[in-house]
């Protein structure tokens, strides 16, 4: 019996020290204002990274802006250089809401090493003309990440007034 004893000891000790050594986790810090930014990051070939920075609700009848925050890394980054709106028709697949234009759409050339800013302005409105619901949209926006197309995107809620 003393020889478990000593065992179940030593490894008890072991996993005090493996716990004593390991880093400390630190919280997250989330913001307590339900209207603060959303910044959504996406990482990108060549250690580079195009963020996107929402709101965190649009309300119907006004214009939507995104801020592009874009970081190329070794590969040059272009764009965005088409982009879309699309909403779910539950239980189907998502539809269009709106093709965005070049207008809407300022693309930029990102050479390596260097950063950009962006915004991206969504009228708020269907291809016909007429504003969205409420709801949820994914953005979806194209890129050329040195040579190859990336799409990425984010999520949009628009709220009632």
């Amino acid at each position: 019996m003393p020889r478990r004893a000593s065992s179940f000891s030593s490894v008890l000790v072991l996993a005090f020290a493996a716990a004593a050594c390991s880093p400390v986790n630190q919280p997250s810090v989330v913001s307590l204002d339900p209207n603060a930014p959303v910044v959504v990051p996406n990482k990108v070939a060549g250690d580079g990274e195009v963020r996107f920075t929402v709101r965190p609700r649009y309300t119907t009848g006004s214009a939507v802006a995104i801020e592009l925050d874009i970081r190329a890394g070794t590969l040059q980054i272009i764009g965005p250089l088409s982009g879309a709106i699309f909403y779910s028709a539950a239980p189907g697949p998502e539809q269009d809401a709106r093709r965005l234009d070049a207008a809407q759409l300022p693309g930029v050339d990102v050479q390596p090493g260097k950063t950009a800013h962006a915004t991206i302005t969504w009228d708020g409105k269907y291809e016909t003309g007429e504003f969205v619901g409420a709801g949820t949209y994914s953005l979806a926006l194209d890129f050329i990440v040195g040579g190859d197309v990336k799409r990425l995107g984010t999520v949009v809620q628009i709220a009632a007034r």
